[in-house]
């Protein structure tokens, strides 16, 4: 095989090619529900995010690119509108089990779009989430959900230029580089004013709508755990460390050690280590109930920066139907 079409073809193996969409971003954090569909609707307000990920920068023009694009919203709001949803009411009468069963429980749903382009590959698709969530105690809700996701890969053969001829590049061209697959997921998570943890399974189910001859059957992640507190440091700051791991089909982690800083429900600032060896500096702002901007580096703690340089996160985020003029919770 051609030097050139093998790195291709490393470079489509390792985009993804698996039907497991995972958001390729260094904060996770704002796309939960992506790793967990049991997080959809948590938040006590509709919530749209819109992401951009410069990855590699030193590759220029031939960084790797990625879009994200999520919703989350709730069938219907919670009896008790003055809290967030991690929060119930004070009032007796309306908390913990008094409340009517009905009133206990919580529909969420989300979608989610991605586009991705590494080298001559390119990714796109997205998915449905669906989570039932039910308050527990007082202040302990459990939430569990399901998404389902298509993907569709394909490798650009015409950007590829070969000197000598090469029997696998010429079935490739002749019987198409693209497929499609669909990934069914799910998770449960449980949540109150001051911790959370949840888990996913990934491969629920994964189907090849439409195989290729470079695709690749086998399954990398097995699933997810996350986890964090939250606690108050003055009357106007909050900490929150939180750990996300990739559960991997070998039964290997790769976890993200995170800290973040929320001063005056105004700004915030995170640190994240990455035990793949990277670390990514955080900060975000909440201009109004309405609108939220974030923006993380991240660099490579290893030789390999010397090669991929560093790579560039931008979230922007909307609070739709936020009467309440309530704050998301920094996970």
């Amino acid at each position: 095989m051609a030097p050139i079409l093998r790195i291709v073809f490393f470079l489509f193996i390792f985009s993804g090619a698996q039907a497991q969409f995972i958001p390729n971003s260094s904060q996770p954090f704002q796309f939960a529900s992506a790793y967990n569909p049991a997080f959809a609707g948590i938040e006590n307000y509709a919530d749209l995010k819109l992401s951009y990920r410069y990855q590699w920068s030193s590759l220029g023009a031939d960084a790797p690119r990625f879009i994200n694009l999520a919703y989350n919203f709730r069938l219907k709001q919670p009896l008790d509108l003055s809290s967030n949803s991690l929060r119930v009411s004070n009032v007796s009468a309306l908390s913990g089990d008094k409340l009517p069963r009905g009133k206990r429980i919580l529909h969420g749903f989300g979608a989610n779009f991605f586009n991705e382009h590494v080298g001559q590959v390119e990714r796109i698709g997205g998915g449905v989430n669906y989570a039932f969530n039910y308050q527990l105690t007082k202040k302990i809700r459990m939430s569990i959900g399901a998404s389902a996701i298509v993907e569709n890969s394909k490798i650009d053969l015409s950007a590829i230029e070969l000197r000598d001829a090469d029997p696998f590049y010429d079935q490739l061209v002749a019987n198409g580089t693209t497929e499609t697959n669909l990934n069914v997921r799910t998770g449960i998570v449980f949540y109150s004013p001051s911790f959370y943890f949840g888990a996913s399974y990934f491969p629920m189910l994964n189907y090849a709508i439409q195989a290729s001859d470079a695709s690749s059957s086998q399954i990398f992640y097995k699933g997810s755990i996350q986890g964090g507190v939250s606690f108050p440091v003055s009357p106007n700051g909050f900490i929150r460390p939180s750990v996300l791991a990739l559960w991997q089909m070998d039964n290997k982690m790769s976890i993200d050690y995170s800290v973040k800083t929320y001063i005056q429900n105004k700004v915030w600032l995170g640190l994240t280590y990455r035990d793949v060896k990277s670390a990514v500096f955080l900060l975000g702002l909440n201009v109004n109930e309405l609108i939220a901007v974030s923006y993380s580096y991240e660099m490579a703690l290893s030789d390999y920066s010397k090669f991929g340089g560093s790579s560039h996160d931008l979230v922007l985020s909307f609070r739709l139907n936020n009467f309440r003029h309530q704050n998301q919770y920094m996970w």
